[in-house]
């Protein structure tokens, strides 16, 4: 396992701790960049998703494949933690939080490749799953944590998660900091710059600060991969 992701997600965790903790009850009760979602919304999913990655690991390692939410609908359990008191939603996401991490710091390295059922992959794709999570939806609780904050590392990554995306648009993706290109299609007629926080955030199905310039209007997106 690669333990500069592993280290990435701590800090995530620790980041994503500190900016809920100073939040104020009726702050948790604003809406969220995503519609429909409050930041308790986000939090309470971010909780839940630590949980189920935990969970699962710890199957892993017994040789058991177990889904990701076992004991209900995702959507019902975001719902009911959201309603929480905000003191308890924070303990809820600082105690799921460092369950999961203590999980991972227990798992040998023959066992990160053991498979899980969450999208057919393995121990060490929940690492990355959790990565993307944590950087994307701290992004949508709409407080000073932007994508600005990104690394080049974690948009490369992300671009390739969300290529998908952008299957049958005929493009080429050339973020400014990487020194890599991206080509859909066998001869791609437009070319999409910019920088690779925009470029990955625009991908992701946000709204960067600055969209990425596509040489005319940008492709749509396909489903999340």
């Amino acid at each position: 396992m690669n333990d500069t992701v592993l280290d990435r997600v701590r800090d995530g965790h620790h980041t994503l701790l500190d900016l809920v903790s100073e939040l104020e009850p009726a702050e948790f009760r604003a809406d969220s960049r995503l519609p429909g979602w409050s930041r308790a919304h986000v939090v309470a999913h971010l909780a839940n998703n630590a949980i189920a990655l935990a969970n699962m690991t710890s199957a892993a390692g017994r040789g058991e494949l177990v889904d990701p939410y076992p004991a209900g609908d995702r959507d019902e359990a975001i719902e009911r933690d959201a309603a929480q008191e905000s003191i308890a939603l924070v303990q809820q996401l600082a105690t799921s939080q460092a369950q999961l991490e203590i999980v991972w710091d227990s798992v040998a390295e023959r066992d990160w490749q053991r498979p899980v059922r969450f999208r057919d992959g393995t121990v060490a794709d929940l690492v990355l799953c959790r990565w993307r999570e944590l950087e994307i939806h701290t992004v949508d609780l709409d407080l000073d944590h932007t994508e600005q904050h990104w690394t080049p590392e974690f948009c490369e990554h992300a671009i390739d998660f969300l290529l998908p995306r952008l299957e049958g648009a005929g493009v080429v993706l050339a973020p400014e900091e990487l020194d890599r290109t991206w080509q859909l299609g066998d001869s791609p007629t437009r070319r999409i710059t910019g920088s690779c926080r925009e470029i990955a955030c625009w991908m992701a199905g946000r709204t960067p600060r600055r969209l990425p310039d596509g040489d005319g209007p940008l492709p749509e997106l396909g489903p999340w991969p």
